[in-house]
């Protein structure tokens, strides 16, 4: 069976992570025809049998960085290109090139979401002009925390890397080995941590889908579907606010106060196999729209709905 548009050969990049693996294996399951290749900065652990080939790339704010994607695209015959890693995407963005690129269809989120997403700065004060509640969130270096215990975070790149729990003893250190990093309101309770897959169609159909979940290593190791009002309605405000077209990933805690999202994540999240699974299949309806075609049909998963990696 082939892939949407005629695609028979596609190049995911970030090929060694986890998100990259998991589209490997939806698209490998559901059109067996087609020749799935990789890229990445380096290839440690076998590739096969997700992957056709897989090739070493240079970093993607090199200046020969595209230059070696062209000659894999052009020596694999690749018909599609998947960018996966934040700083791909950023560099796809710098060079406005988040739906084609040299003439080939990229699959992507639209170029606001990437951009306010890939900054988690630029996101919280892009969720504050459009009304929507956030944590306090301040530059490290140029202003102290607002209160301790605090959250210390990267102001790019994913996952967990550089997430410190602060308290008042640790600022004078970390202002001078952290600066331009952001001291961010730590939201409780614990217990009440949300990951939300978005998906919103070209014709501005939302699909949502929220896990309640439990973190392991930094990412989701479990999650239960749920039905929470609030959070259902801040997602729609927050879509609207950045006109989403594609896949994106919300992550948020829900307060005393309400609901407060503290990242943006551009792209598809490492629980996209998981969701796949159960019936929230985004990066399927993303190829299916991408090529063109009408978005199949979604029937909402029903709450209490678990995952498990």
């Amino acid at each position: 069976m082939t892939c949407p548009g005629n695609w028979r050969r596609v190049l995911i990049t970030g090929c060694q992570g986890d998100i990259a693996r998991g589209l490997a294996g939806i698209l490998g399951e559901a059109f067996p025809d087609a020749k799935i290749y990789g890229t990445d900065l380096n290839i440690t652990t076998d590739p096969t049998p997700l992957f056709s080939a897989c090739d070493i790339v240079p970093r993607a704010d090199a200046a020969d960085y595209f230059e070696r994607l062209a000659e894999i695209s052009e020596a694999y015959d690749i018909d599609l290109i998947i960018p996966m890693s934040e700083a791909e995407l950023a560099r796809f963005l710098a060079e406005d090139a988040t739906e084609t690129w040299r003439g080939l269809p990229v699959l992507a989120a639209n170029a606001t979401s990437i951009s306010i997403g890939l900054d988690k700065l630029a996101t919280m004060q892009f969720l504050q002009d459009n009304n929507i509640p956030t944590p306090w969130t301040c530059v490290v270096g140029e202003a102290p925390p607002v209160a301790t215990p605090c959250i210390l975070k990267q102001r790019r790149g994913q996952g967990g890397k550089g997430l410190l729990r602060v308290e008042a003893g640790d600022v004078a250190d970390l202002t001078h080995t952290r600066r331009g990093d952001l001291w961010q309101e730590l939201l409780l309770p614990d217990d009440q941590e949300y990951t939300c897959a978005l998906y919103r169609s070209a014709t501005r159909e939302l699909r949502t889908i929220v896990f309640r979940r439990q973190l392991r290593g930094g990412i989701t190791g479990s999650g239960e579907v749920v039905e929470v009002p609030e959070i259902e309605a801040q997602l729609r405000n927050l879509t609207d606010a950045l006109d989403l077209v594609g896949a994106i990933n919300v992550q948020l805690r829900l307060t005393v106060a309400g609901p407060r999202i503290f990242e943006i994540n551009p792209r598809f999240s490492s629980t996209v196999d998981l969701r796949h699974r159960i019936g929230f299949q985004d990066f399927l309806w993303s190829l299916s729209e991408r090529a063109g075609d009408p978005l199949p049909p979604y029937v909402p998963i029903q709450a209490g709905t678990t995952i498990e990696r």
